[in-house]
C-alpha cells in the first residue's frame, strides 16, 4: 500500500519504511505588503508621512529572502525620501527629494553635469556635494555624487506633486557588497561606502536617530533626519537585520 501526503508543494510517499522526498523545482515564499500610516481619507490614493515595507519570507525556514523599505515624506522640500533594497548578496540605500535648480548653479551659469550622456533621461545636473553624516557615536564627511533630472519629480514611487519649472528630482545613493556575494564576483566596497555603512548599521543596532547634512559649492545646506526611533517602532526585526544588522561588508 502507498500513502500520498501532498502539502504546500512537498510530496512525501511512505512504501515499505522507505520515505522519498520530492522536492518542488521552485522555492516557495510568503509575501507581506505593511504601511505604517494607510491614507484612506475622502478617496485619498497616495501617501504621505508613512513607511512601507514589502518583503518575502521562505515558506520552509521562515527566513526573509529580499526587502524594501520606504519612507515616503509629506513635503520632499524639508524632508527627504529614504528607501533600501535589499537582497541575499547587497543593499540600495538612497535618499531623494526636490529642491530648485537656482540653488545648485551660480548665477548666469549652467548646471554642472559631469553625466551630460544621462540628459536624454532627464538628468541635467549630477555633481560632487559633501556630505556630513552624524550619530551619538561618531561623524564623518563624504564626497558623494548628487544627481537631479526634470523628468519625475520622484522616480521610483507615485506621488501628487505637479511638476513646477526649475525644480528637480534629485538623488543620491550608496550600494553595499555583502560577504555572501559569490566569489565570482568583482563588487567590492570602496572606503567611503565602508566607512558610512559604519554609521549606518551601529545607528541601528543602537536605536540611534542619523542626521544628514548635504551642501553644494554654493553654499546652499539641506539638512534632514533618518528617524530610526519611529521605524525602529514598526518595521520588523528580522527585515532590519535581514537589510543592515546581520550583514557583514565582503
Amino acid at each position: 500500500m502507498t500513502l500520498y501526503l501532498l502539502k504546500v508543494g512537498l510530496m512525501i510517499r511512505f512504501k515499505q519504511a522507505a520515505i522519498i522526498l520530492i522536492l518542488p523545482s521552485y522555492a516557495m515564499a510568503a509575501e507581506y505588503h505593511e504601511i505604517e500610516n494607510p491614507n484612506n481619507n475622502k478617496g485619498v490614493t497616495t501617501l504621505e508621512d508613512t513607511w512601507v515595507v514589502k518583503y518575502q519570507t521562505d515558506d520552509f525556514t521562515d527566513e526573509v529572502e529580499q526587502a524594501t523599505l520606504l519612507y515616503i515624506p509629506k513635503n520632499y522640500q524639508t524632508e527627504k525620501a529614504f528607501f533600501l533594497r535589499c537582497k541575499d548578496y547587497f543593499m540600495n540605500f538612497s535618499v531623494q527629494y526636490i529642491d530648485n535648480e537656482k540653488n545648485l548653479k551660480e548665477p548666469g551659469e549652467d548646471l554642472a553635469n559631469a553625466s551630460a550622456s544621462f540628459a536624454k533621461h532627464g538628468y541635467v545636473y549630477d555633481d560632487k556635494q559633501t556630505l556630513k553624516v552624524s550619530t551619538p557615536q561618531d561623524s564623518d564627511r563624504f564626497e558623494i555624487s548628487v544627481g537631479g533630472q526634470n523628468r519625475n519629480l520622484s522616480p521610483l514611487f507615485k506621488t501628487n506633486i505637479e511638476k513646477q519649472p526649475g525644480m528637480l528630482g534629485m538623488s543620491f545613493h550608496y550600494s553595499f557588497t555583502y560577504k555572501e556575494m559569490p566569489d565570482f564576483k568583482s563588487d567590492e566596497n570602496n572606503s567611503d561606502t565602508t566607512d558610512f555603512f559604519n554609521l549606518l548599521k551601529p545607528a541601528l543596532i543602537h536605536n540611534h536617530n542619523i542626521q544628514f547634512k548635504l551642501e553644494n559649492d554654493t553654499g546652499h545646506q539641506q539638512t534632514f533626519t533618518l528617524d530610526v526611533q519611529r521605524s525602529s517602532k514598526f518595521v520588523p526585526q528580522e527585515v532590519i537585520q535581514y537589510c543592515i544588522t546581520g550583514r557583514e561588508l565582503r
